[in-house]
């Protein structure tokens, strides 16, 4: 009896892909080339909407936080490069009639300021077109248990507001007053009782003081340097 030759017909290679960690396997000398190729395009767009759209979502916090470490620096404004120099005479401020979007406004007996209005910012920028800001997120007199945080220029610009507005804020002694002002008119009494010399980076002097309601005014130290900031603090009046 012959033999006869059994010829087995050669398996095709397998092809394996995963799609969310599930096996999907084909054998393309069953379903013909062009087929595989097409399922094999359709994969790849496929795996591509998976993953592409999770990168600019990503980008985006990134770039967010990045915005957020960028505009909190925790550094305290300054002068900025002051095109002004000494004033000849004691600087003296009063309430104008330009219409000035503020929440308050301040009147200190030792630095020839009254009623001088005190916008809300954070950016110097601000700082040199005022002259006189409250720090955006401080305190408010108001507030029980607050750290009003009032900063101003020692010079300034010629297009500054207030130009000169803490220029003698080292002349500021425990016991001087300062009175703040609010929209309806009523006002709070502040008494001093601190000073005290700290450098740009000393951002808690702008943190609350335990126990206390307080306004602190900055300015820079030493002029013409600048190199560092002159905190003066007033405990409110009961």
């Amino acid at each position: 009896m012959a033999e006869c030759a059994i010829r087995r017909r050669p398996i095709p290679p397998r092809i394996a892909l995963s799609v969310d960690k599930c096996p999907l396997v084909y054998f393309p000398g069953v379903i013909g080339i062009p087929k595989a190729s097409v399922l094999l395009v359709s994969l790849t767009v496929l795996l591509c909407l998976l993953v592409f759209p999770i990168l600019p979502e990503e980008q985006t916090a990134s770039a967010e936080l990045r915005t957020v470490e960028v505009e909190n620096t925790g550094t305290l404004l300054g002068e900025n490069q002051p095109k002004l120099g000494a004033p000849r005479r004691a600087p003296r401020h009063t309430s104008s009639k330009e219409t000035i979007s503020a929440a308050m406004s301040i009147t200190v007996p030792r630095l020839g300021l009254k009623d001088v209005a005190v916008p809300t910012g954070s950016r110097q920028a601000e700082l040199d077109r005022e002259g006189i800001l409250r720090l955006r997120g401080s305190g408010l007199p108001w507030i029980e248990g607050s750290n009003t945080f009032i900063t101003g220029h020692a010079l300034g610009f010629p297009r500054t507001r207030v130009p000169y507005a803490f220029y003698k804020l080292d002349d500021m002694k425990p016991g001087d007053e300062i009175f703040i002002e609010d929209k309806n008119g009523r006002r709070y009494t502040f008494r001093v009782y601190d000073l005290m010399t700290v450098e740009p980076n000393d951002f808690w002097t702008t943190y609350p003081v335990e126990g206390k309601t307080v306004v602190s005014l900055q300015g820079c130290t030493p002029i013409p340097t600048f190199e560092n900031r002159l905190i003066v603090r007033a405990e409110l009046e009961r």
